[in-house]
């Protein structure tokens, strides 16, 4: 009876253990961050490096003098501790599934929450490509080019839809401006947007009829990171 006994939890440990979620290799946040601070004395915005191996980080903001600490409590949060000449207290971090962003809160040692902060990672330009989804945002006159816009890229050829009225098609001109015809419910005309260095963002005019006439709008289009 005893045998049975010690088969039987053994074999529920086994079956939990198998059943049991494993952590994930969390998001590597090695490299340099812009990071927005608010708090009681207002909002500031600096620069910080991040060394992190394994479950633990370690970071230093070398313009302040402030270091941070934490480890990986589960594959998005980081539980950590900030000191620096202001004093030391605590930080909760939570971290995008892809390790470009992060966000969180901070206090003082054995306080409450003092303010929040959000981070992105500062990373090298990739080859540009309007492949992607992207949020167009109005830059004075934006007409109907506003919101969502889906892009496929095949060679020179860039195929384009916003929301789901407007579609654009155009070609590579340069290696990185794209010249189009757009067409909607509400008539047709030209749109014209060229990449910013890190292939995240775009600015673009647009015009009615032929491209030959003068333009009326502009937009700037941003990347949705996956």
């Amino acid at each position: 009876m005893k045998r049975l006994a010690t088969s039987l939890i053994c074999g529920f440990a086994i079956a939990a253990l198998a059943i049991a979620p494993a952590m994930a290799a969390p998001p590597n946040l090695t490299g340099t961050w812009a990071v927005q601070q608010t708090g009681t004395n207002g909002t500031t915005t600096g620069t910080i490096t991040v060394t992190q191996s394994g479950m633990g980080i370690v970071g230093m903001n070398a313009k302040t003098g402030n270091g941070y600490t934490g480890s990986f409590v589960n594959d998005t949060q980081i539980n950590g501790k900030w000191h620096g000449p202001g004093g030391a207290g605590w930080l909760t971090i939570y971290v995008s599934p892809n390790g470009h962003s992060f966000n969180g809160t901070w206090g003082y040692n054995g306080r409450p929450s003092n303010g929040s902060f959000i981070g992105n990672k500062v990373l090298p330009p990739s080859p540009i490509t309007a492949a992607g989804k992207w949020t167009l945002i109005g830059a004075g006159n934006a007409g109907g080019f506003i919101g969502p816009m889906a892009c496929k890229e095949s060679g020179v050829t860039v195929v384009c839809h916003v929301g789901a009225v407007i579609v654009i098609n155009g070609k590579f001109r340069t290696k990185d401006k794209v010249r189009a015809t757009w067409v909607g419910p509400n008539g047709s005309g030209w749109f014209s947007f060229w990449f910013n260095g890190d292939n995240n963002s775009f600015n673009a005019v647009w015009g009615n009829g032929a491209d030959t006439t003068p333009a009326v709008g502009r937009v700037v289009g941003q990347r949705v990171l996956q």
